[in-house]
């Protein structure tokens, strides 16, 4: 059982002995677990069980503990099989290297879990007096794994649409099936059917040049620092030689995409080329962390990456026709709303299963995809690392925390190389972003 498991833990836990960082404190920790009553709206906040449904939330066991300033909470290679989440006071996590952080109660880093690895990278340690509460470790594959309903009545985000204005209208145009989803260009929808037929490079040539702005973004592409062998290309049949025909479906896809982040009004295209320069920047990390890591394809990585935030399209266009719109009620709805409507556009378009979860899965930074690193993860953590040094940043949760950087290992990143490795590569990133920005 779970709670057996807990109560036998480590019960030698003496405080931990770091002179520098906390207070020390002259009596063993005594094991004192016990069940408590917490009031399902701060479950519901916690992430990521936050995706779970009600009735799952009010299931769940919950188990307390109490800590005095200077006592461990866990070590530094412990197995994990719960979920710790400080509710009172403050933690210190630190390793043997002296890389540390800190989680204060009631802060935004007090909603994620101190660790959700299998094996404690960190040792925790009270710097305040502390309390904690235990959640079972399987509770983060149930809502990691959660996937998307295709019912709309049950789904979470139809009461909140019905408290907006604009989402009553939004949420009425996806239940009659009639929100307009935009079309690729006609030269990205016929390359991608071509491709499918394997057909040569010749036909692939033919199918670019109907669109002589992508033609000319293809050469360049292959011109450019990321693709550049020993030979220039100026005709769009050398450079399709030199990309592959995956390759080249995808780019024209990226490129075609650009067009499709307009609108008639001047606060809403404000909105879309933000949307868009976001999208870059994403789709540019991707393809960079896919050429360091060498796991995923950086083509797909890179129009993966594109397509993170898709959702956008059909909503302002639906606001676009809308009279007297409340901006903020927008923003609202794109909260509620994106991650759902992304994943009909990408269907729409026919695009790989693989592809269409992206848009629901990109802000669950506990996603569990699989032993593989795939392209969920690698869009994941490009996502994560476009909101280091943002105001997003202290709503991180701990790099080592997240699954898709866990199954990277040894090969990938590690926290401290983190930014350091994209620092280095920020001239590739430049590139990437220089292509699809112009």
């Amino acid at each position: 059982m779970f709670w057996k498991k807990l109560f036998v833990k480590n019960v030698k836990s003496e405080p931990y002995k770091n002179n520098n960082l906390v207070s020390q404190s002259s009596e063993a920790r005594k094991i004192s677990v016990k069940k408590l009553n917490i009031a399902l709206p701060f479950l519901q906040k916690l992430y990521p069980i936050r995706l779970l449904s009600e009735s799952e939330l009010q299931q769940i066991e919950v188990l307390g503990e109490d800590f005095e300033p200077g006592q461990v909470i866990y070590r530094e290679g412990d197995p994990l099989t719960y979920l710790t989440y400080t509710i009172d006071g403050e933690v210190l996590c630190e390793n043997a290297i002296g890389a540390h952080y800190e989680v204060a109660a009631h802060t935004f880093k007090a909603l994620y879990p101190l660790s959700s690895s299998d094996l404690s990278l960190f040792t925790a340690i009270a710097k305040t007096k502390v309390k904690v509460i235990y959640l079972p470790k399987d509770l983060l594959l149930g809502s990691s794994s959660r996937q998307v309903k295709t019912d709309i009545g049950q789904l979470s985000m139809v009461g909140p649409l019905q408290k907006i204005p604009f989402g009553q209208k939004l949420l009425n145009s996806i239940q009659a099936d009639n929100i307009e989803v935009p079309g690729l260009p006609d030269v990205a929808i016929r390359l991608r059917m071509a491709v499918q037929k394997d057909i040569g490079i010749t036909e692939a040539v033919k199918i670019v040049n109907l669109d002589p702005r992508i033609a000319a973004k293809i050469i360049q592409v292959a011109n450019s620092p990321l693709y550049r062998g020993v030979n220039s290309f100026s005709s769009c049949d050398t450079a399709l030689n030199r990309l592959g025909l995956n390759a080249t479906r995808n780019l024209v896809t990226s490129f075609s995409m650009k067009a499709l982040f307009t609108s008639k009004n001047k606060l809403l295209t404000k909105k879309m080329h933000q949307a868009w320069q976001q999208s870059v920047k994403v789709s540019s990390l991707c393809h960079t962390l896919a050429l360091l890591t060498k796991k995923v394809d950086p083509e797909e990585a890179l129009l993966a990456g594109l397509t993170h935030n898709i959702g956008i399209l059909p909503i302002v266009k639906l606001a676009d026709q809308q009279e007297n719109l409340s901006f903020d009620d927008l923003e609202k709805c794109l909260r509620i709303s994106q991650a759902y409507i992304g994943q009909l556009v990408l269907t729409q378009w026919d695009f790989p299963e693989t592809v269409v979860k992206i848009p629901y899965l990109i802000d669950n930074w506990f996603y569990e995809s699989g032993t593989d690193f795939g392209l969920v993860d690698i869009v994941i953590l490009a996502k994560y690392h476009s909101l280091l040094g943002s105001e997003y940043m202290p709503f991180l949760p701990a790099l080592h925390d997240l699954p898709a950087f866990q199954k990277m290992g040894t090969q990938g990143l590690t926290p401290g190389m983190s930014l350091q490795i994209l620092h280095d590569a920020k001239q590739q990133v430049a590139d990437a972003m220089n292509l699809f920005s112009a």
